[in-house]
């Protein structure tokens, strides 16, 4: 708080002769603007990190899907001879054939505290909801794993 003083002789009117006059003007916009930037630094770096964490989890736990669906065989794009690919089975996330869904998957903020984590592949939600090769639900091993983590991050920027 800044308080300036101005001491002034009024003219003898309204039978004031001397006065004093005290302003007080307050720094507290600056002060809860400077505050508001850091706060919302701090959650954009949480969304930032959890938002990423969350994208690496979907990529790490399609790379890491087990072999236990059936078998199919199928042209890999650019290859001539038949490839053979074993699938995922239910509940867990989709195997790695071509690669292109799980290079689909992004990250993005959105806005202060917003981010958002998606594929622009058509087949992706016949995966997760039909076939329920969970991947990015709150079914999915990555989803659950990010609660836990963001929970970490948060922490670690002070956010409670």
């Amino acid at each position: 708080m800044r308080v300036k003083k101005d001491i002034k002789r009024l003219l003898p009117q309204r039978g004031l002769l001397l006065g004093v006059k005290v302003t007080i003007k307050s720094n507290i916009n600056k002060k809860t603007d400077s505050a508001k930037r850091k706060f919302e630094d701090s959650v954009n770096d949480w969304v930032n990190r959890t938002g990423l964490y969350f994208r690496n989890q979907i990529m790490r736990d399609m790379t890491a899907s087990p072999p236990t669906g059936r078998t199919y065989t199928h042209n890999s794009k650019g290859e001539k001879r038949n490839k053979p690919h074993i699938a995922s089975s239910m509940g867990n996330p989709p195997r790695v054939d071509s690669g292109i869904l799980r290079t689909s998957i992004q990250y993005k903020r959105t806005g202060i505290g917003e981010g958002l984590v998606s594929t622009n592949m058509d087949y992706a939600e016949n995966l997760e909801i039909v076939l329920k090769r969970y991947f990015m639900s709150k079914q999915s091993s990555a989803y659950k794993n990010t609660l836990i983590t963001g929970k970490k991050f948060a922490k670690n920027i002070g956010i409670k």
